[in-house]
């Protein structure tokens, strides 16, 4: 059927809003089936609308007598090497996924080299270390099985730019990953899937909850998903007297024999007052001491 349907196609401007019905020969009998009515899947559908565009009909003819229709689709030249034509073919070649990933790097964070910066810097976690140490040990440039290996002046972990241990690099990673119309602010988990497409440290989950969390266009814009508060409720009553206390201090007033300011308490449930003459000057010790001395 599919057949049919390129052939219609490619010879629409000569057969689409004939009025004579023409025939289409077929050595496929089974295509009489779709001359009744039948339950169709999608694609059946799409063919159905674009076959009723054409006044034709299907007949069946036996691949023996219907020669000059295979002499052009079953030309001997053509069937050269045909059971052989698939054989030891690679679909994905694996130099794809290596120059991508570091050509994404490139255009995600676009007018910033940062696998120039990251080849630069040179302090480097204990881990990474190490591993270096044992690839000089042994005068490779892979390791692990692929875990760790080195190429122009870069290591790399899995296949991901491994970042060395610059706290302002990898702070610039993370903005330049989440800040930007790229990056669009998205939330953590979605930051870190980003990031690590092309980048990996030690840690990088638990430094970028902490950059989202400090992140100040997202702290005011964004939806809070905690629970809420719920109503509010009034304050208990105090059992006994100077249990419970409110202090303030009235400020800025005319100095009166040394004093400035009052320092005014409460009692919640009694409603008795202490005002205590001070100083706006007052330390922490010396409230401390007139609290001791007056409530």
């Amino acid at each position: 059927m599919l057949a049919v349907v390129r052939c219609l196609e490619a010879w629409r401007h000569f057969l689409e809003g004939t009025t004579t019905r023409f025939e289409i020969w077929t050595d496929h009998n089974n295509l009489e089936y779709f001359m009744k009515a039948q339950k169709l899947n999608r694609r059946q559908v799409r063919w159905a609308l674009y076959l009723s565009r054409f006044n034709f009909m299907l007949k069946h003819i036996p691949g023996s007598k219907i020669g000059k229709a295979d002499s052009l689709s079953r030309r001997p030249d053509w069937e050269v090497e045909v059971e052989r034509d698939n054989e030891d073919k690679t679909l994905v070649k694996p130099e794809w996924l290596e120059v991508r990933r570091t050509e994404r790097v490139e255009i995600i964070v676009e007018g910033v080299d940062l696998l120039e910066k990251v080849r630069k810097s040179k302090v480097k976690d204990d881990e990474v270390v190490k591993a270096v140490e044992e690839m000089k040990q042994a005068g490779v440039k892979m390791l692990r099985d692929k875990e760790w290996r080195e190429e122009d002046g870069i290591m790399y972990k899995e296949g991901k730019v491994y970042v060395s241990k610059d706290d302002i690099l990898r702070a610039e990673i993370i903005r330049l990953h989440h800040n930007t119309l790229v990056g669009g602010h998205r939330g953590q988990w979605k930051t870190v899937e980003l990031i690590t497409q092309n980048f990996w440290w030690p840690g990088v989950t638990k430094e970028m909850k902490q950059y989202v969390e400090g992140c100040n266009s997202c702290q005011r814009n964004k939806n809070h998903t905690e629970q809420l508060a719920g109503k509010l409720m009034p304050n208990s009553i105090p059992e006994k007297p100077w249990t419970h206390i409110s202090a303030d201090f009235i400020t800025k007033l005319p100095i009166a024999q040394g004093y400035d300011s009052i320092l005014v308490v409460v009692d919640r449930l009694t409603k008795m007052v202490h005002f205590i003459p001070t100083t706006e000057k007052t330390s922490a010790e010396g409230l401390a001491r007139l609290f001791r001395d007056n409530v």
